[in-house]
């Protein structure tokens, strides 16, 4: 289809036909295919300069004519913007022709304002009128994200505010903003302070429509545009104080420039205020502050007022420092930032430049943190070297510009979570203190506290509630390692296909920044469990090994218990004896006097019986079990279980081994740990005891359906037999006797094998 676009143009209203040319002019070319004299009517009347003589009734139907052979081509579309400010002659046309060109393809979109309706439009039964809302604040943000992405999110909250979902006040009031200002630098109860006067797309309307008024009227909508809070009081006394009177106010409502009711004084556009404030000159906008300051409002407010009147002043600097202490970060960096700019002395401004940075840090306002600290740092006093050189290093863990690690313990904590109750009150005192670059990681702590207590669906819930703030304030590396804990819940839970994308975003987080090394440790960390809940332990053993060797990385207990799992089921047990023995001295040394009661002793009973054989083998099992039900840890509980009836099965004691399978199949199915419980249920399957067992179509066994289903995927027989913990021989055996059952006679046919063919 071909779309024919034009937009009303307030200074071409006098011009007839002038939006008419506009839409028509892509068809131009197709002029000449009209008789001779409706050809020679459009060119005389839409590109001949002969308007003003055209005969309205013969211009309709050659118009009519032309959208008509057009259309035979190709559908069209013609969208025409801003109706209320197109010429008469063009809009009678328009009418005529959507009247009468109802059968061909021919579709319209014509929008004007409510208050402008035009009558011919209105009543044409060609159409559906359809009133255009604002913008919700969900679709208000998005579009800021997109057109002005460099709004950082508190000043983006004001704008969508300030424009009530008007799209062009949107655009407008963001481009009028300067840099300083999108980056956070506003004044809290003026959004326009400091502004530079510029155009907008309602300027020209805002002066045709108000320039006329008295200048107390416009003095008293100035007071108005100065105060955000559209609170009445406090602006009708400073109006009051300026010498405006009753009937100010009332000429600025029947204007219809300020809509009032009983409590709020507010513009009618959003876009007036801006007007309104920005092209006042310095003085009228210094009185309005000053009569503000001294007007009923709060003291931050009356504060921040005299800051908008005045310059260098010890009142504003002490006023504003003190208004800092008791607001929230993103307006406490602003606050100080101003007190700065005001300050008469050295000290006193590198002093005011250090809180504003570390306020801006706190605020996940990074490039600001950087600017105030260099600020500070060019004063070159002792007093402030140390707090700027400990803002340098947060911005630079925050953005990854170093090798610097934020949390060099991240591995530790999943062995010794924080008390629960401590990392709760540390996530509620972030939230009421404002301190939003600390809260993402009172949140991990909170999901290692929930981890260890096996609260994995709400540990989840902390993890993503942290990465959605990190990604807000632009926290990078906290939201890496918060990422990498969301892959260690995905590993619990035998989601392979998540556990390897949020590891894939890790991994290019890593390739682009210098980030903590804990998360590609927890990461890799991740993947193993994936691997271990298969039974897949050669894998694992490499990976773990590498992950013991690494010199970054941490040393954990669990990962100690993993790497000798691993090594035991691999049968290289000889590579368990030293994180064994490294597992061995941290429980009996000051470390596990202050870890979590069951973090150590559990896991070292457990290792104890996966390098123990006989009847000693038994005692430690049963030992580590009781150790971790003490503790209330029921996932390595559950581990513990399952590997006890893992040992059991091969001592032939099958009956006493599904006992302990089945223990250890209820708790992982309570926690969704899929490929944990894919690996019990396999043993049970060996053990010969499904509970309703339900026969293949070809007759297989259960334990001949999983052999076969892992070499149609291409396993090997010692990979096989490496995730059901059978011997290989044993898988030769049990795909000797499925290939007849299947009508196979050989591995490479298994693929071409459905699913249902097997099972």
């Amino acid at each position: 289809m071909k779309v024919l676009r034009a937009e009303g143009c307030r200074p071409e209203v006098q011009y007839p036909y002038a939006l008419l040319g506009l839409l028509l002019g892509p068809l131009a070319g197709q002029v000449a295919e009209l008789p001779q004299e409706q050809a020679a009517q459009l060119h005389a009347v839409l590109w001949g300069g002969e308007r003003d003589t055209a005969d309205l009734l013969r211009v309709c139907d050659a118009v009519l004519a032309l959208l008509r052979t057009a259309a035979r081509k190709r559908p069209l579309v013609c969208v025409v913007d801003d109706l209320h400010w197109a010429d008469r002659e063009s809009v009678e046309v328009l009418s005529f022709v959507a009247r009468r060109a109802g059968t061909e393809p021919i579709a319209w979109f014509l929008s004007e304002r409510e208050d402008t309706c035009i009558d011919a439009v209105r009543t044409s039964p060609a159409g559906i009128r359809m009133p255009l809302r604002g913008l919700d604040e969900g679709a208000a943000i998005r579009m800021l994200k997109v057109r002005v992405p460099d709004l950082v999110p508190s000043v983006r909250q004001r704008v969508t505010e300030e424009a009530r979902g008007n799209p062009a006040a949107l655009r407008d009031i963001s481009y009028a903003l300067t840099p300083a200002q999108r980056a956070g630098r506003i004044n809290p109860f003026t959004l326009y302070d400091g502004t530079p006067s510029s155009g907008t797309s309602a300027q020209a309307e805002f002066y045709e429509r108000f320039g006329g008024l008295a200048d107390r009227t416009l003095l008293l909508a100035l007071t108005v545009a100065a105060c955000d809070a559209d609170d009445l009081r406090p602006v009708w006394a400073a109006a009051y104080d300026l010498g405006c009177r009753d009937e100010d106010l009332d000429q600025a409502e029947r204007s219809g420039l300020i809509e009032v009711s009983a409590s709020t004084a507010r513009f009618v556009h959003p876009l007036w205020r801006l007007v309104m404030y920005c092209n006042a000159t310095a003085i009228q906008r210094n009185a309005v502050h000053t009569a503000l300051s001294r007007s009923d409002t709060p003291h931050a407010a009356r504060i921040w007022h005299v800051a908008a009147a005045s310059y260098e002043s010890d009142e504003v600097t002490t006023g504003l420092a003190e208004v800092a202490r008791h607001t929230p970060h993103e307006q406490a960096y602003a606050a100080y930032d101003r007190a700065a700019a005001h300050a008469t002395g050295r000290g006193q401004r590198a002093q005011y430049y250090v809180a504003a940075a570390d306020s801006a840090v706190e605020a996940g306002l990074f490039d600001e943190a950087a600017r105030l600290a260099d600020a500070a740092a060019a004063a070159d006093l002792p007093a402030h070297r140390l707090r700027v050189a400990k803002v340098r290093a947060a911005i630079d863990g925050e953005r990854g510009t170093t090798a610097m690690d934020p949390a060099p313990r991240t591995l530790t904590l999943l062995d010794e979570p924080p008390c629960r109750r401590n990392a709760e009150d540390h996530v509620t005192q972030c939230r009421d203190s404002g301190a939003g670059r600390r809260l993402p990681y009172a949140l991990l702590a909170l999901g290692n506290a929930l981890l260890g207590e096996d609260e994995y669906a709400r540990a989840r819930e902390a993890f993503r509630e942290g990465l959605e703030l990190c990604e807000e304030s632009g926290q990078s590396n906290c939201a890496a390692l918060l990422k990498s804990h969301l892959a260690w819940c995905a590993a619990f839970e035998g989601d392979e296909a998540r556990c390897s994308a949020l590891a894939q975003e890790c991994q290019a987080h890593s390739e682009q920044h210098q980030g903590p090394a804990a998360v590609s440790s927890v990461v890799l960390w991740a993947h193993v469990r994936t691997g271990m809940g298969r039974a897949r332990y050669r894998g694992a053993l490499a990976q773990l090994t590498a992950l013991w060797g690494c010199e970054s990385t941490p040393r954990s207990a669990r990962l100690a218990a993993d790497l000798v799992e691993s090594a035991v089921r691999s049968a290289r047990s000889g590579l368990a004896e030293r994180p064994f023995k490294w597992l061995i001295e941290l429980n009996s040394g000051p470390s596990a006097q202050m870890a979590a009661p069951s973090s150590y002793d559990g896991l070292v009973a457990r290792c104890h019986a996966l390098l123990t054989e006989g009847e000693e083998a038994r005692g430690w099992y049963e030992e580590a079990a009781a150790l971790f039900e003490k503790h209330g840890n029921r996932v390595e509980w559950a581990r513990c279980e399952l590997l006890y009836g893992e040992w059991l099965r091969r001592s032939r004691r099958r009956r006493e081994a599904r006992e302990h399978l089945y223990a250890a199949e209820a708790v992982f199915t309570e926690y969704g740990a899929r490929g944990w419980l894919w690996r019990v249920r396999s043993e049970l399957a060996v053990c010969a005891a499904k509970r309703k067992a339900v026969p293949s179509r070809a007759g297989l066994t259960e334990q001949e359906a999983n052999v076969v289903r892992l070499a149609a995927r291409g396993r090997t027989n010692p990979q096989i037999a490496e995730e059901l913990f059978v011997s290989p021989r044993t898988v030769a055996n049990h795909l000797y006797r499925a290939f007849p059952k299947l009508g196979v006679t050989s591995r490479a046919q298994l693929s071409a094998l459905r699913p249902d063919e097997i099972c």
